[in-house]
């Protein structure tokens, strides 16, 4: 894509970097959501100051359309990444007889042909 092969800094951003980080803040994300308790305000009639609010807790089923909604849509990602991992470490192909069909190829391969 740049012409030539990027040093050490970028392969290693790239290839360990980057992900472990997006791993890193997916799990911390499920974790803070998980241990979050959601409420919602009502108002409370036993009080002495009628018009006051209390928290309430959602039911439990709540939580289950939540994981639902957010969670495996999310999920999908990181079961992608590991999908293609298996199937590069099992179905490994032979590219060595095939050739590069990109403009970039062919334009530095006419500047090798001119000299």
């Amino acid at each position: 894509m740049i012409g030539h092969k990027p040093n050490i800094f970028w392969q290693a951003a790239w290839r360990v970097i980057s992900p472990l980080i997006m791993i890193f803040i997916l799990i911390f994300y499920f974790v803070t959501q998980v241990t979050k308790k959601f409420t919602y305000l009502v108002w409370d009639q036993e009080s002495e100051n009628f018009p006051t609010l209390a928290e309430r807790s959602y039911p439990s089923w709540v939580y289950v359309i939540i994981f639902i909604l957010a969670g495996v849509p999310s999920l999908a990602i990181p079961f992608f990444a590991l999908y293609k991992l298996i199937q590069r470490k099992c179905c490994k192909k032979d590219y060595s007889d095939s050739t590069v069909d990109t403009i970039s190829a062919k334009i530095q391969m006419s500047d090798k042909m001119k000299f």
